[in-house]
């Protein structure tokens, strides 16, 4: 650019009727300027590749832009106006003397060959002059110019026309002259939304390093933007002279929040990692419009300790009590524990007095998300944590550490105040530990002997049962089996008691319900006298004499009650009873046992 102004210098000052002279400005003699519209009819002269005043005022504005031309006083980008502009050389004097006839010969040469590689620059520097404008200088020619140009971004392309034209009144030029600048920083608040036009940045997140490289028409932060989250990683320039646009935060609520894309993803190392699809907007609902549909186990993780903990989240946020719920579908404890303990220490390899203040501050952050989130899953899902010897010693350690961090005095409050449940449960455990259970002969087991028979008890899979099983005479035997207990095994010995003389496999172990209903039972399934329905009974009996099994005489009669006449109670207490009875039932099943359940007892090991 430098030697096209050289050139064009040369041309201008050897050219006797041109407009480059000495001028008189505010009482200051000025050497060598000329105003904006005779330099611009000066170059439509110059070439026929010249067609427009419009590209002649662009291609003086790409030589300004990289200061080969300047305003005479400082104030002005290029205009095709009374402006007075000069060149650079002749201002800060190191233009030499006249030109000499060789030098006029190779600048008309120069201009010849790269008169149209400046012609097709002079756009761009156009745009980014008008960008650099504050919104209401922009006049509507160079609004449709910006509109013009933002067709062509793939980042946009799903917006619609009013959107773009929108757009181009407020979205802002921004150039960063060094690689290593950093735009951003993990953890801040999100101000703007950003594309990239030219260069590439890196993405990085604390413990991580770089996930990602952006290039030239990718996006970054949106979803702190969105979500009004933290920044969920740092954005350092990769290459010298990275240029960008800029879409700021009222901005950005103002015109695109609630028109952008109902899926998000966000990738690292050019896979995704997390996938957030828009909520529906509820009254009350909470600040977070998008929510994590599905990801990598470590991407939740992070994002919910990132974005959920630390009292960001709104009370009706449901991602964080449905990742505690569901974890162990996609993320064991063991994994989930060794996640937890590498946020937690993320300030292992790093000597922390030469740490800047920023660094130890997210480190303590961390720390502190750790901590509120075992005490949010010890919440969610109770017993099951305690019941993991792994999880158990998680908490024991992590309490250790707590403690002798005076920064996390709070924290230590909330881990002390999980141990004592801790130490309560296992209390419990001990005083329960050999409890027993009876089936009676109408329904829901019954604990005996057990250290408490007020409060109600857990039954767990070590539990002695006792119970009856029947064969189709309507005799029976009488059976005491831990719960976890196979049907096959229950199956073989009420067989050998009733001396029903068959092969194991030619028997099934079946439930007879009142209504004469039969359902059988698998060889693995478990806890079968806890899964009976209501007035079920178990029968053991051939393949061949199944159609043979008929209710037991008990089974058809109402059992003894009190002396209620039935029709005199309203529907409204029938119903009320009927819910209390069955929320009673609900409330007994542990979430996990669902999962279990759904998924099958063997991908758990339970």
């Amino acid at each position: 650019m430098s030697r096209m102004g050289w050139a064009l210098r040369t041309l201008l000052v050897s050219d006797n009727t041109s407009c480059l002279k000495d001028r008189k400005v505010g009482g200051k003699f000025i050497r060598k300027c000329a105003p904006g519209t005779e330099l611009v009819e000066w170059l439509l002269n110059l070439s026929p590749i010249v067609h427009t005043r419009t590209q002649a005022a662009g291609m003086w504005q790409a030589l300004l832009e990289e200061g080969v031309l300047c305003h005479v006083a400082k104030e002005q980008p290029f205009k095709d106006k009374c402006f007075l502009y000069r060149f650079k050389s002749d201002e800060d004097g190191t233009a030499g003397g006249a030109p000499t006839s060789d030098d006029v010969s190779h600048a008309n040469d120069h201009i010849r060959e790269a008169l149209p590689a400046l012609l097709h620059r002079g756009p761009d520097a156009t745009l980014r002059m008008i960008l650099r404008k504050p919104s209401h200088e922009r006049t509507q020619e160079e609004l449709e110019l910006v509109y013009e140009e933002l067709l062509h971004i793939a980042a946009l392309s799903h917006l619609s026309t009013s959107i773009k034209r929108e757009l181009a009144s407020i979205i802002v030029f921004e150039a960063h002259a060094h690689a290593g600048t950093v735009l951003f920083n993990q953890g801040d608040e999100g101000r703007s939304w950003y594309i990239l036009l030219k260069g590439s940045v890196d993405v990085v997140i604390h413990g991580k390093g770089t996930v990602a490289t952006l290039k030239e028409g990718d996006d970054f932060g949106k979803l702190a933007l969105i979500n009004d989250a933290p920044r969920a990683a740092t954005i350092v320039l990769k290459e010298n002279n990275c240029h960008l646009l800029r879409v700021d935060k009222e901005h950005f609520n103002r015109i695109l929040r609630d028109v952008e894309a109902n899926t998000l993803r966000l990738q690292e190392h050019g896979k995704d990692v997390l996938i957030l699809e828009r909520v529906a907007k509820q009254r009350g609902y909470s600040a977070f419009k998008y929510t994590v549909m599905s990801g990598t186990p470590q991407k939740m993780l992070e994002h919910l300790l990132e974005t959920r903990l630390g009292g960001q989240a709104g009370p009706n946020d449901p991602f964080l009590d449905d990742f505690l719920l569901t974890h162990i579908v996609f993320m064991p404890v063991p994994l989930l524990i060794d996640e937890l303990a590498a946020n937690y220490h993320a300030d292992a390899d790093i000597d922390l007095r030469q740490a800047s203040d920023e660094d130890q501050e997210y480190f303590l952050t961390s720390k502190r998300r750790v901590v509120q989130f075992i005490q949010r899953w010890v919440l969610a899902v109770r017993h099951a944590v305690f019941d993991d010897p792994l999880a158990v010693e998680f908490i024991e350690e992590l309490a250790t550490d707590v403690e002798a961090e005076p920064a996390l005095q709070e924290e230590a409050s909330i881990i002390h105040h999980v141990l004592t449940q801790l130490s309560r449960y296992q209390e419990d455990r001990q005083m329960n530990a050999t409890q027993k259970w009876k089936l009676p002969p109408n329904g829901q087991p019954i604990c005996l002997f057990s250290g408490n028979t007020h409060s109600k008890t857990v039954i767990r899979p070590d539990d002695d049962i006792i119970f009856r099983v029947y064969c189709a005479d309507h005799t029976y035997c009488t059976l005491r089996f831990p719960m976890a207990t196979s049907a096959e095994v229950i199956k073989a010995c009420a067989a050998d008691k009733l001396q029903i003389a068959r092969l194991p496999e030619d028997l099934l172990l079946v439930e007879v319900k009142s209504s004469g209903e039969r359902v059988v039972f698998k060889d693995n399934d478990v806890s079968i006298p806890t899964a009976l329905s209501l007035n079920g009974r178990i029968f053991v009996s051939p393949k061949d004499h199944l159609d043979a099994l008929t209710p037991l005489p008990e089974q058809e009669v109402p059992t003894d009650a009190p002396d209620v006449d039935f029709e005199a109670l309203s529907t409204k207490d029938v119903a009320y009873h009927i819910t209390l009875f069955d929320w009673d039932l609900f409330w007994a099943v542990h979430e996990y046992e669902l999962l279990y359940h759904t998924f099958g007892r063997h991908h758990f090991n339970k």
